[in-house]
């Protein structure tokens, strides 16, 4: 199956709420990114599409590391990323993920936070054992990953839409 990855744009607004509630219904992630674009935190958004349509969303948001001396160092953090039902296990999410990870690391982004499932989001160079330097709602959860050469000590900032919804 030819896939392309690219840039979503608010043409695909409506195509990616549709696919975001198909991959996660019954929560309601539609209403969380919604509210993530909205508020202007989002760093990123990017879709694989097929010939079927738009088959996978990825979003980034900004969020800060607040370091002991109270420096502030920009971060990423991914949520939500969506693959739809029809597709799953195939490989797209992973491609996509790659694919922003590299996209904003172009950019200059050195540091990314996602929750998730402990088991996938390590393949994208995620881990929990060094996201335990870092105060969070999240610390100490194994679903809790930091990807990242340098993880400095600090207390991750989020904004509220995030921090509301976990």
């Amino acid at each position: 199956m030819e896939m392309t990855i690219r840039p979503a744009g608010p043409q695909d607004h409506a195509s990616t709420r549709h696919l975001v509630h198909a991959a996660f219904t019954p929560e309601d992630v539609v209403s969380f990114l919604d509210a993530l674009r909205t508020d202007g935190c989002v760093l990123g958004e990017w879709v694989a599409e097929n010939e079927s349509g738009i088959v996978g969303h990825i979003v980034f948001s900004r969020v800060c590391l607040e370091q002991p001396n109270g420096d502030r160092q920009p971060a990423a953090f991914l949520t939500p990323l969506a693959v739809h039902p029809d597709v799953q296990r195939s490989g797209i999410g992973t491609r996509l993920m790659e694919y922003a990870l590299e996209a904003l690391e172009s950019r200059g982004e050195t540091l990314f936070f996602v929750v998730g499932h402990p088991e996938y989001y390590p393949r994208a160079g995620f881990r929990s054992d060094t996201a335990s330097a870092v105060a969070s709602p999240w610390s100490g959860n194994p679903a809790f990953m930091v990807r990242g050469d340098v993880v400095p000590e600090g207390r991750l900032i989020l904004p509220s839409v995030i921090a509301d919804a976990h």
